[in-house]
């Protein structure tokens, strides 16, 4: 029997997503940029570190970016109203 390991899904981090929104939103061209391939790539690490598989821990980073750049423009248009 081979053993697989499931996380908690990182686009449901609410506190880690909101931070990395929060984060990104005061940053713009290259310091965004670097901002997040740095945290993408710490997300990778740690998710590989704790037993995600490589191709499934891309995934879940992808996940989060989308869920992040949802978070963003949510609170953009909630700052409108």
């Amino acid at each position: 029997m081979s053993a697989s390991v499931v996380s908690f899904p990182l686009y449901r981090q609410q506190k880690l997503l909101s931070g990395i929104a929060q984060a990104l939103r005061t940053k713009h061209g290259d310091e965004a940029n670097l901002f997040w391939r740095e945290t993408a790539r710490n997300l990778l690490q740690q998710l590989t570190a704790n037993g995600v598989d490589v191709r499934a821990a891309e995934e879940e980073v992808r996940y989060f970016l989308h869920a992040v750049l949802l978070q963003i423009e949510t609170d953009a248009t909630k700052a409108e109203a």
